[in-house]
């Protein structure tokens, strides 16, 4: 009768059906690594037998060698040579540490090549290790300001959470708020990207269609969000889904999980509804909020502010990004409360219909004002700018957000003027309560 390899049973099927209970699930993965082709099994032997060979080795040095079993009888043979116990112990005790690290390191090469370069693995395991340990950081904002600094920020610590503004309606964010009535995904999109350890990742993300009709002008990051969210019927969901599968240095949450629009009163007493709305018109801005009232925060980005060493505002449109993070339901008090170092890193340029005139004592007071406590620290860019960078802003209505070192120094910053890294670099004191 010939043998049916189809039917040939293996361990796999042999163990299947036996788990009735949770500590089976263990003692079987354990069987698995018997399975044909796994690559495991001629090495566990090496080094089974260096184990061996050091046992021989140990028995050798004590002068016991007629405890040894029968089939290692034959390593007395030093004894017919006149050499010393001592030294063939020694022997054997080398030998059989070399065998056992050998058929080790093999064994780990062959299981870590189904996953990663094995040369790169002590590399890897090392910035992980490292990073792990860096601080606490709590990042909250959006547009590209953000991102970069997440960029830096992983660079020195795997415990970074951004929090993200979701207010956004314009471009292809725009057009998926109307058709699925979801927060703005933009800004998410390039947050993730930013924080991916997935090699080729952040370029995919930021993918935007060119053709295709409805498709056009979409990127593959917002299209995804979006598909999260319908599988999920959640925002909230959708977006813990996408932090485990992205393999991101940190997390990313946004600020709300609701569909909150802004608003904006201006100092005529007019209201402007929209980000887009907001830009379009003229006149200094008293106060923004979102609607409707109460939005609720993302319970998560509660509790990294909770736990965060430091909390970095912006760098980012201050009505419209940075502002916005932080004005759902709970993340003001988390922020008031947090013992954290606050740092806000002032805009290197004015936004049309949001900040036009404003000095860095203004964004820094609009931030005092909306956020309840004063930021400990405030920076400010010092470096030049290059002329042909100024023309094409100036072209767009903008210019570099003015510096006025007296005003600062009011509000507490002692040392505002110290340059740090192209940047003043202003401490404040804490405002008085009441």
């Amino acid at each position: 009768m010939l043998w049916n390899k189809a039917k040939r049973p293996n361990l796999q099927t042999l163990t299947q059906g036996l788990r009735t209970h949770p500590a089976d699930d263990r003692f079987f993965s354990l069987l698995r690594w018997l399975l044909p082709g796994m690559r495991v099994k001629r090495y566990a032997f090496l080094a089974a037998l260096g184990l061996l060979c050091m046992f021989t080795g140990v028995v050798h040095l004590s002068w016991q060698t007629s405890f040894l079993p029968w089939f290692l009888q034959t390593t007395r043979w030093a004894g017919y040579f006149s050499i010393p116990l001592w030294i063939s112990g020694g022997l054997w005790l080398l030998g059989g540490l070399v065998l056992f690290l050998m058929g080790l390191r093999w064994m780990n090469r062959s299981m870590l090549s189904a996953i990663t370069d094995p040369d790169s693995i002590s590399k890897q395991v090392y910035i992980h290790r490292r990073l792990e340990a860096g601080p606490r950081i709590v990042a909250l904002g959006g547009g590209t300001g953000l991102s970069r600094v997440l960029r830096g920020l992983k660079m020195e610590t795997a415990n970074i959470t951004a929090v993200v503004a979701v207010t956004d309606d314009g471009g292809s964010t725009g057009r998926l708020r109307v058709s699925f009535g979801v927060p703005a995904v933009g800004d998410l999109v390039d947050c993730l990207a930013a924080l991916s350890n997935a090699e080729g990742l952040p370029d995919l993300m930021k993918y935007r269609f060119q053709r295709g009709g409805e498709l056009a002008g979409h990127t593959f990051g917002n299209l995804m969000l979006v598909s999260l969210f319908e599988l999920n019927n959640d925002f909230a969901s959708a977006m813990r889904q996408a932090n485990q599968v992205l393999r991101l240095r940190g997390a990313v949450w946004p600020a709300t999980y609701e569909a909150a629009h802004l608003w904006a009163q201006r100092e005529d007493g007019s209201r402007v509804e929209g980000e887009t709305a907001l830009r379009e018109q003229r006149g200094r801005i008293r106060r923004v909020g979102l609607a409707p009232i109460g939005v609720a925060a993302m319970p998560e980005a509660i509790e990294a502010l909770q736990k965060a060493d430091l909390i970095v505002l912006g760098p980012g449109s201050l009505y419209s990004s940075v502002i916005p993070s932080f004005l759902p339901k709970g993340i003001q008090v988390a922020i008031q409360q947090s013992p954290a170092k606050l740092v806000y890193i002032v805009n290197i340029m004015s936004e049309r219909g949001e900040t036009e005139g404003m000095d860095a004592y203004e964004h820094f007071h609009a931030i005092e004002q909306h956020l309840g406590r004063r930021p400990n620290v405030v920076l400010i860019n010092n470096a030049r700018i290059p002329e042909d960078l100024l023309q094409r802003y100036h072209n767009e209505g903008q210019a570099p957000v003015r510096f006025n070192p007296p005003a600062l120094r009011g509000a507490g910053g002692a040392d505002c003027g110290r340059r740090f890294s192209g940047a003043w670099f202003c401490p404040t004191r804490p405002r008085p309560p009441g």
